[in-house]
């Protein structure tokens, strides 16, 4: 329930500091487990992709994040829960691969922590996202984030087709990877001057 409320706030509020255009969301599956796979160079990511996504998104966040008093309370009434970054943590992998059993849609910041390249490229890919959707056999939707100054241009791109099943884990967790690379490199061209 406080999720819900909490969206809907955001909805009204987060067009009053960003205009924020959405492209191509009609392509988020209506039903069934989704890992919207999302570049990330700013803390309002996860709003941006929740404010994408017609579903309710669930999010692996930092750890350290859970530690703030207020922040680390509300976090997991907001679809959230913790992963220990630099390591193997199986908890997380765990719970991430529960939300998507349980057909629900899973938000991945697929560079592992904020890209502050000025360029605006995207960074080297984790397996993460490769990773779980292959377990899971859930649809990976590429999702780019633009920002700028204060327009925010989300473009959700078509579900990546799996035809990679029949090959061994890791040439699928690479393959799936640079598949995504590449998707989201060309969906993160420069907008035009405004």
């Amino acid at each position: 329930m406080l999720y819900i409320l909490v969206v809907a706030a955001l909805r009204l509020l987060v067009p009053l500091i960003f205009r924020i255009r959405v492209e191509g969301n009609l392509h988020i599956p209506r039903e069934g487990a989704v890992v919207l796979a999302a570049n990330h160079r700013s803390l309002w990511d996860p709003v941006f992709v929740t404010l994408a996504s017609r579903r309710p998104v669930y999010f692996m966040a930092k750890e350290e994040l859970f530690r703030i008093p207020i922040l680390g309370f509300l976090l997991p009434y907001l679809n959230a829960f913790p992963v220990r970054r630099g390591e193997n943590d199986r908890k997380a992998i765990r719970k991430a691969l529960s939300v998507l059993h349980q057909g629900s849609v899973l938000g991945i910041f697929v560079e592992g922590t904020r890209n502050k390249d000025q360029t605006g490229k995207i960074g080297p890919l984790k397996h993460g996202a490769a990773m779980l959707a292959s377990k899971s056999e859930a649809s990976i939707v590429p999702v780019a984030i633009q920002r700028m100054k204060r327009q925010i241009t989300i473009r959700v791109g078509q579900p990546l087709t799996p035809h990679w099943q029949l090959l061994d884990r890791r040439t699928r967790y690479q393959i799936i990877s640079e598949t995504l690379q590449e998707v989201l490199s060309q969906m993160l061209e420069p907008l035009p001057q405004l």
